[in-house]
């Protein structure tokens, strides 16, 4: 059993001797709480018990709240704000946050609640969501300056989620509904003016069509009668030019036939001196 005991214990007191740093990251080594280096990405040994290792992480990190940040607005509405912020820990700054802020990231957090504080309480609520994307960047720049003590580098800051008041979500929701009533009675209003001036189109049409008509009908009793007044005219004329024609075409027509009763000797509808 001591023999065994005492492999165990080798072995562990073996695996204590020796460490290793991923290319993300940066390892602190301490001698009894004092700095000794900072160790880069590879294999590197240490003194079991005497020496520790503090592992910092230099890729991209994360930092979100775990419940929604309560907030005010300039005109005193109620803003709950889920955010995220990325950022780094600067290599050359591992030490540096060792020795002064190990509680970074609460700093951090802190700071970051601040600032988004800050800049809300300066816009109305209903200003929020247009302007969402320039409070974004204000609180970014503004978080940039303020966190260079920390250590770290601000690569980008989100507002993930903005949640308002049940009042104000209600008061939003009326808005809409009213200003989609006004929108479908504008709609109905200029369709009601579309089908009017289609209606006038038309009736103008069917006007202008009777209108024709009218006066192609007019036009074509007035010709038939001009045509008529001329030929009698013309008939006037011939007959005015030459009485004999008269005669003639009572001689033509007749069939010869004489009365049967004559009362005397002149033979009716001949004129015979005319004939002459």
């Amino acid at each position: 059993i001591a023999s065994g005991v005492l492999a165990i214990a080798s072995i562990i007191f073996f695996l204590s001797t020796y460490f290793t740093v991923d290319q993300n990251e940066r390892a602190v080594v301490t001698r009894f709480g004092k700095i000794v280096e900072v160790a880069e990405p590879g294999l590197h040994f240490r003194t079991p018990f005497v020496n520790s290792v503090h592992i910092y992480r230099t890729d991209l990190l994360s930092l979100r709240p775990d419940k929604a940040v309560n907030t005010y607005t300039v005109d005193n509405q109620e803003v709950d704000v889920i955010f995220t912020v990325q950022y780094r820990i600067q290599p050359d700054k591992v030490a540096f946050i060792y020795e002064n802020v190990q509680d970074y990231k609460q700093r951090l957090f802190d700071i970051t609640v601040d600032r988004l504080k800050a800049e809300m309480g300066q816009i109305n609520v209903q200003h929020v969501a247009e302007r969402r994307g320039k409070i974004r960047d204000e609180i970014k720049v503004v978080l940039a300056q303020a966190t260079s003590s920390l250590g770290v580098v601000i690569v980008d800051f989100q507002l993930t989620d903005l949640e308002y008041s049940k009042g104000f979500r209600a008061a939003v929701e009326g808005a809409a509904a009213a200003k989609a009533t006004v929108e479908t009675r504008e709609q109905e209003r200029l369709q009601a003016i579309k089908v009017a001036e289609a209606a006038v189109v038309r009736a103008k049409g069917v006007g202008d069509a009777a209108r024709e008509q009218a006066r192609g009908e007019a036009d074509g009793i007035k010709l038939r009668g001009d045509a008529t007044a001329s030929a009698i005219r013309e008939r006037a004329k011939a007959l005015s030019e030459n009485v004999k024609l008269v005669e003639l075409t009572k001689a033509e027509r007749w069939d010869g036939k004489l009365p049967v009763q004559m009362l005397s000797g002149v033979v009716p509808f001949m004129n015979y001196e005319a004939a002459k």
